[in-house]
């Protein structure tokens, strides 16, 4: 039976809908530790040639002296080669997390860090607003059933 025409509303658990939404929070926050930590990580020319990768861009560069016996063209083909496979690796690396985060469900199937990252973000604003209004509406039934 709806409580004075509040629909579903009125026979909500808002205790679970609270156990959820902190579960969801958390595996917001975590998502984006996660994410703010991970780094790509590839090697060319014979391992002569690594990078590392993070949402900032490239982060380390190591060049093996071995290298040196390759022409200007073909270290700087590997070097390209390296920073394309550690952005791969990082952009793997990030859609699984938001994977595991978000069960399954990818929010950002490009793959692009900075957009996941601002994707996460926005979904955490999102839910706050929800909450915010959602808290809201409940203190305002509150007040009107004096409880």
């Amino acid at each position: 039976m709806a409580a004075h025409g509040f629909g579903d509303f009125a026979n909500m658990n808002v205790d679970a809908l609270l156990r959820d939404s902190q579960k969801r929070v958390a595996r917001f926050t975590e998502a984006q530790k996660r994410a703010a930590d991970a780094v790509g990580r590839a090697t060319t020319a014979g391992d002569h040639i690594a990078v590392e990768c993070t949402a900032s861009g490239v982060s380390r560069l190591d060049i093996d002296p071995r290298a040196k016996r390759m022409s200007v063209e073909e270290m700087s083909a590997a070097i390209l080669q390296a920073i394309h496979e550690a952005d791969a690796d990082l952009k793997r690396q990030l859609s699984e997390i938001l994977a595991d985060s978000f069960d399954g469900d990818v929010l950002n199937p490009t793959g692009d860090p900075e957009a996941a990252s601002a994707q996460v973000e926005e979904a955490q604003k999102a839910f706050d607003r929800m909450m915010t209004d959602t808290m809201g509406e409940l203190d305002r039934m509150r007040k009107e059933f004096g409880y």
